[in-house]
């Protein structure tokens, strides 16, 4: 048998307990997420995996030869290049193919972001931060993707490996005056393990 409890019944029982309730202030709104690859809710999905890397890289613009370095370690110590560490930076592995027979056979994607320690060196011109003079350096941001990180693991797979690298930042001269940073470089991994670099640029103003 099915009961139907009349609309008026269940009003007045909800004013009742409404005005029975003290009033209160209301709570402050909860911050939103900044979600990023490194915090997204992923609902316990196996196939993301997320941990803390240390991580360096170098290129250089070969047109008006700046080269950058950005790592989250020092490099032997000389007169450029002395930060105190901060600690890794967010790397996040995505299962795209998995392979259930040879794990290393799998597609894998890679997103790596954070802040990192960086030098802009002029080859061209001589001096003392590793035989180079130093342009700037400072603290940045370097993003860091790779499209199946597992490819040089895997003789078999005729596909071509694509990853790359952006950095930016504010770094500060040896006078002291603030300079301007950013940079990308692009490469090719190709089947018979052969690079290309696509695009390695770096800007300093």
């Amino acid at each position: 048998m099915h009961y139907r409890i009349p609309a008026v019944l269940l009003l007045l029982t909800t004013l009742t307990v409404a005005c029975g309730e003290q009033s209160t202030a209301p709570r402050p709104a909860a911050p939103a997420l900044n979600a990023d690859f490194s915090n997204n809710p992923d609902v316990g999905n196996g196939v993301v995996y997320r941990s803390g890397s240390d991580f360096a890289i170098c290129w250089t613009d070969f047109s008006n030869g700046l080269r950058v370095c950005q790592r989250t370690r020092q490099f032997p110590v000389g007169s450029c290049g002395a930060f105190d560490p901060i600690g890794p930076v967010s790397d996040q592995e995505v299962v795209v193919r998995p392979d259930q027979h040879d794990f290393f056979s799998s597609e894998v994607v890679v997103n790596l972001m954070g802040t990192m320690w960086i030098t802009v060196r002029d080859v061209t011109q001589p001096g003392d931060c590793y035989g180079a003079r130093r342009v700037a350096e400072g603290w940045g941001s370097l993003h860091y993707t790779d499209n199946d990180e597992f490819s040089p693991f895997n003789p078999g797979d005729k596909s071509t490996d694509a990853f790359g690298f952006m950095g930016e930042g504010t770094l500060t001269a040896s006078d002291g005056s603030s300079v301007s940073y950013s940079g990308h470089a692009r490469y090719a991994l190709h089947p018979d393990g052969s690079v290309t670099a696509l695009e390695q640029v770096v800007q300093a103003h």
